[in-house]
């Protein structure tokens, strides 16, 4: 009975997810179909026989079989661990089956919270989560001695401390930026604290702070989404996501939130889901309205910069150009983010699971894990590349280089590298999908690419290789691809590079922007770049297949059309969607004539229908 009941929802989403693709909702039409979404994630874990925090906190939440639930996480509390990782999926428990759990379970709990101490960790996302959850457990227990806490502080000691922390981040992240920004892994540690808190703070001007954070951080999603992904350079993630977008939470939430593409699962997101958080109907709005191409311009933040730097938080230029076909995005290169940085890559809505195009130089060093960890630079290598795998693997997809440099206008792309001799990774590598419609090497120098309605062209200033590489069944946990390569499917053409000074020409064009694909071959082929790539000395000058005339000069000069672009010059949030002036505290969100208005200085949130 229960696999009919799955089955029936999973259509109904289905149907759902499609109608929803399709044309924007009504406000009224959205909330009911959202609603069976939800019900829907909620179904796939309260009656999990699985033990783990998410089938104990949406058993809690349904009601469904509340003597197993306390089972479940009395077994879990025995041997407290995972830090932050720990306190929020206990927070979590803890509120959705605070009226219903057994006293010996919430004296159990009670016990942790004074006898585990769990790290704080040291990144943003640790941060928001570590002082998220004390903040909303010491309200609970409040009027306790040191001696009844972890930290050997008061609950209204503890409490004061993530208060001001929570405020202050709130503060940075409204003024320059967030440090771990836009990450398609990582906004679910985001999103979870800042709904955590909206939902169950009893300090009313946290509770409001935590429900306008989690509407800021939606609304750069909105702004950044299409058909399901995360367009643009990312400050951090994982290759799996990078390779197959619907791994990542932010396809999760897409599905959930959005209202768009396949329906996925994910435990941890189905705690912001119990909670009482409702999109605002302009941020579904923005999130699926694309009926018209735009530029997204954005700041952020560097990471903290603890050695080998002048600024504590260099700032971070995003630009996008999306349409309903593709979206093409960019940071302006260098180290921004250790280890898992994407720096530029084109998305589009043809062919799953892959739907990306990009490229980057594999570097790795202690001089960029010194930058960002505060451990001793000879040591910590060993334990980076234990946690992140990758990290120092010279065939790896993500990661900056201090060699790489970018310049965006709308659809095409420029980027440049210039490489020591003697750098960990003497190459540059391009990522294409196996499961193009057409990759053509043409002998005018262009690589022609075709994923449905959406056409690339590539053009390398420097000889290189290709390769073929194949599925790996730890890539995929729906793979059953054997070992040999005979019975496996190709994931992607790699194209190597070895030249140390470097680069190539992007263009992106859609069907409806240029016609057909044998126009946009026949069009670029005159578009040939001239360029001069000597050590220290790199300049290329392109004419875009719109006629706009782009020179860069690596590092940081750019000029379009005559004009030098100077980033510096970029706003916080910059777009037909999203406004907001770097410094303000302010984010000002528009579509079609409405507005709402999120201003953090004063804490007001003004919602204008």
């Amino acid at each position: 009975m229960i696999k009919i009941i799955f089955f029936c929802i999973s259509i109904i989403t289905f149907y759902f997810s499609s109608q929803a693709n399709s044309q924007t909702l009504t406000r009224d039409e959205y909330l009911k179909q959202f609603q069976i979404r939800r019900q829907w994630l909620i179904a796939n874990f309260d009656t999990s026989s699985k033990i783990n925090y998410s089938s104990i906190a949406a058993r809690y939440a349904t009601g469904k079989d509340i003597e197993r639930a306390d089972e479940m996480f009395l077994e879990l509390l025995k041997k407290p661990k995972g830090a932050m990782f720990w306190m929020f999926p206990v927070t979590a428990c803890y509120f959705a089956g605070k009226e219903k759990m057994s006293s010996e379970v919430k004296k159990t709990l009670r016990g942790c919270w004074k006898t585990y101490a769990p790290s704080r960790g040291d990144t943003e996302n640790h941060w928001a989560m570590w002082y998220a959850c004390l903040l909303l457990m010491s309200e609970q227990w409040d009027n306790e001695p040191g001696t009844e806490w972890f930290s050997g502080k008061s609950s209204s000691e503890n409490f004061q401390e993530a208060r001001e922390y929570i405020f202050e981040w709130a503060k940075i992240t409204t003024t320059i930026g967030q440090g771990e920004f836009d990450s398609p892994d990582y906004i679910l540690e985001y999103i979870i604290p800042t709904t955590l808190l909206a939902e169950y703070a009893l300090d009313k001007e946290v509770k409001k702070l935590g429900l306008m954070l989690t509407d800021y951080i939606f609304a750069d999603f909105a702004a950044e989404h299409l058909d399901q992904q995360y367009i643009g350079g990312y400050s951090r993630i994982y290759e799996r996501g990078l390779f197959r977008p619907k791994y990542s939470p932010s396809s999760v939430f897409a599905y959930i939130y959005f209202g768009v593409g396949e329906p996925r699962t994910h435990g941890w997101v189905l705690f912001p889901v119990l909670t009482s958080y409702i999109l605002p109907d302009i941020i579904y709005k923005i999130a699926t309205d694309r009926s018209q191409p735009y530029i997204h311009k954005e700041r952020k933040r560097v990471r903290n910069v603890i050695r080998y730097g002048k600024k504590r938080n260099p700032p971070v230029y995003k630009y996008n150009y999306i349409t309903k076909d593709y979206g093409i995005g960019s940071l302006q290169g260098g180290i921004l983010q250790p280890i898992q940085q994407h720096t530029w890559g084109v998305r589009y809505t043809y062919g799953k699971p892959f739907s990306t195009i990009f490229g980057l130089h594999p570097y790795w060093s202690l001089y960029e894990i010194g930058m960002f960890f505060p451990e001793e630079v000879k040591t910590v290598m060993a334990a980076i590349t234990a946690s992140k795998t990758t990290y120092n693997n010279p065939d790896k997809w993500t990661g900056g280089s201090p060699f790489e440099r970018t310049f965006q206008y709308k659809n095409t792309l420029i980027v440049l590298y210039d490489i020591p001799p003697g750098t960990t990774s003497e190459h540059i590598d391009g990522f294409f999908p196996a499961n193009l419609e057409q990759r053509i090497v043409s002998e005018s120098g262009w690589i022609f690419c075709k994923a449905g309605d959406t056409y690339i062209g590539w053009f390398p200033l420097q000889p290189g290789v290709w390769s073929e590489e194949y599925e790996r069944s730890q890539q995929d946990a729906e793979s059953n691809f054997k070992t040999d390569n005979l019975s496996r499917k190709p994931r992607n053409y790699r194209f190597r590079s070895h030249e140390l000074q470097n680069g190539y020409i992007i263009e992106v064009r859609s069907k409806d922007e240029i016609g057909s694909f044998e126009n946009f071959k026949n069009n670029l082929i005159k578009h040939v770049p001239s360029s001069v790539l000597e050590p220290g000395n790199l300049t290329v000058k392109y004419q875009t297949l719109d006629n706009n005339k782009m020179i860069f000069s690596f590092p940081d000069k750019r000029e379009l059309n005559g004009k030098t672009i100077d980033l510096s010059n970029f706003k916080l949030f910059e777009g037909p969607f999203l406004h907001a002036e770097v410094g303000s505290q302010k984010l000002t969100i528009t579509h079609k004539g409405k507005k709402m208005k999120l201003d953090f200085k004063n804490l007001k949130r003004v919602i204008n229908y």
